[in-house]
């Protein structure tokens, strides 16, 4: 099977996972066709496809979770409460939201980030050409921590430690690692940041 990266299907499939409710089956699909989307292309058959598609939806099913009850006719969930139960027992596409187009802003409007550490990874975007490069970002990220930029305090073996906006001195400080990293660029995604 060749890896579904049609933009429509993707469209489709993202689509479906951030309505209210939606059918098990439908989510099910949804849920495969990104999965599917974000791994190297194999020669799964549609055989197989299919069967992880039912094996989703029979769990999905499983869950018992409450439906639409503006719509009794048809058997529908929230995909996010699908989303909040599969996080410890199935891989959820984390990623699945096809950034809608910005509006325009106004020259004179002053960009303003809910967290210290977001205008240093856009900013390191940028240095690093546009990419999203995990270790390459990381790369750039030591590089800043290093020069003593805000709001970072030290580079540790885990990863870089940084300052919150409500920090102060004696406070823990905050991990960047490869994982928190993909995590924070994912919701600069959703938002419509990068």
């Amino acid at each position: 099977m060749t890896k579904p990266s049609s933009v429509a299907l993707l469209k489709k499939a993202s689509l479906i996972l951030t309505q209210g409710f939606a059918s098990p089956k439908d989510i099910a699909w949804a849920w495969v066709t990104l999965l599917l989307s974000q791994e190297e292309p194999k020669r799964d058959s549609e055989d197989k496809r299919h069967s992880r598609i039912a094996e989703f939806e029979a769990w999905i099913v499983g869950l018992g979770l409450p439906g639409d009850p503006k719509n009794v006719s048809v058997v529908t969930v929230s995909p996010e409460a699908v989303k909040n139960s599969a996080r410890n027992v199935f891989e959820w596409p984390h990623e699945y939201i096809l950034p809608a187009t910005p509006a325009p802003k106004h020259p004179d409007s002053k960009v303003t980030y809910s967290d210290t550490i977001t205008k240093p990874i856009l900013d390191a975007i940028k240095d690093v050409g546009g990419f999203e490069d995990r270790p390459a970002l990381m790369t750039a990220l030591e590089g800043y921590a290093k020069e003593g930029k805000a709001p970072f305090a030290n580079i540790t073996a885990e990863g870089i430690e940084w300052m919150g906006s409500a920090w102060s001195e004696g406070d823990k400080f905050n991990l960047l690692t490869i994982k928190t990293l993909n995590n924070r660029l994912a919701n600069l995604r959703k938002k419509g940041l990068i």
